[in-house]
């Protein structure tokens, strides 16, 4: 019993400590990539003859400036960054200053489970253990 507590507990700590980890790898990189405001989103899909919200991998092309040039990337479909953009707020991009054609969102991870699980899992762990 005391295995599967450990070895339950050792998961869901990993598990809670993956949203910290990818947190501060987009600080890090972050702070070498420049913030550019989106212009103008665009869904995109591979067929014109299904409906959108029937597509598996939906994207969105976004438009950009940086450095007084457009760009335009394609990245996958995020509903809250669209839904800011129809709100007519301010969405920022990530750009790599050295290649300004390569770009990456910043997401927000999973709130519960970067705090919750890495409680959880040194609960087991502590079960485990005594």
């Amino acid at each position: 019993m005391k295995l599967e507590l450990f070895l339950v507990g050792g998961l869901i700590l990993l598990w809670g400590l993956e949203p910290w980890g990818y947190y501060f790898l987009c600080r890090q990189r972050k702070r070498s990539w420049r913030a550019c405001a989106i212009e103008k989103a665009t869904l995109v899909g591979l067929q014109d003859l299904v409906p959108f919200y029937s597509f598996k991998d939906k994207q969105m092309m976004l438009q950009y400036c940086f450095e007084q040039e457009k760009y335009s990337v394609i990245l996958a479909y995020d509903k809250s960054c669209l839904n800011a953009l129809n709100e007519n707020q301010t969405v920022y991009l990530f750009v790599d200053p050295t290649n300004p054609e390569k770009a990456f969102l910043y997401r927000m991870p999973n709130r519960i489970i970067a705090y919750l699980f890495p409680l959880i899992g040194t609960l087991l762990f502590t079960l485990a253990l005594t």
